[in-house]
């Protein structure tokens, strides 16, 4: 088959559907060039404004997950644990974890603060806040028991200031404050609210997935 000699119509033709194919691409290659450039801001500033976890063990099953990947905000004067948080714990000072692959950080759920007491009853947590007035049941729908929530109970806890208790939410599968029960890696005593080092904020739990897409993970226990 031979070529076909372009008229001057055809040509005319030609030329104006290649003008108009040239804007069409520019615009493409200028919005993505903006969405990469939205994705790169929204990456520093994650990096830069929140820490990486990865779950390590099954004390806070079922809300986390082992091998899970979380973003995690460190505290600092505007931004404080607060009661029912998810709090990131820095362990490394401890002689209890001092041993050859002991955890330098462990994650847990913020139950009371300084000045409280608080107790379990039958899988019922109680907090007296500031240590007076009636003792509050606090609703806890985040708590497992794998073996029914009427076998988890422990004593009276008096926080003393600048003193946190802190509970697994896999409460029947955790190391955390309980050291009266033999259920804390301390003997004697509490954790210090100095230990805290950052909370993971509930968004972050349930938009895990998309997150760790496209930011960068440090590892935590």
């Amino acid at each position: 088959m031979s070529p076909r000699m372009l008229e001057n119509g055809d040509l005319e033709e030609q030329n104006f559907n290649e003008k108009e194919r040239k804007p069409i691409f520019r615009y493409l290659a200028v919005f993505l060039a903006l969405f990469l450039l939205l994705i790169l801001g929204v990456r520093i500033y994650f990096t830069k404004a929140f820490g990486g976890v990865v779950i390590d063990g099954a004390s806070m099953n079922q809300t986390l997950h082992d091998g899970q990947r979380l973003l995690m905000r460190p505290v600092d004067e505007k931004h404080q644990a607060d009661y029912g948080d998810v709090i990131v714990v820095y362990v490394g000072n401890y002689p209890e974890f001092q041993e050859v692959g002991s955890p330098d950080y462990i994650i847990k759920r913020l139950i009371a603060k300084g000045g409280d007491k608080v107790y379990c009853e039958n899988g019922q947590v109680y907090v007296q806040y500031g240590g007076v007035g009636d003792y509050v049941a606090i609703s806890e729908p985040y708590a497992y028991y794998m073996r029914g929530a009427e076998n988890y109970s422990f004593e009276m806890y008096e926080v003393q200031e600048g003193e946190i208790f802190f509970l697994g939410d896999n409460r029947q599968n955790s190391k955390d404050s309980r050291y009266k029960t033999n259920h804390s890696q301390l003997a004697d005593r509490l954790y210090k609210a100095e230990d805290v080092y950052g909370v993971v904020p509930d968004w972050a739990i349930k938009h895990d997935g998309i997150l760790s897409l496209f930011l960068f993970h440090k590892c935590s226990k």
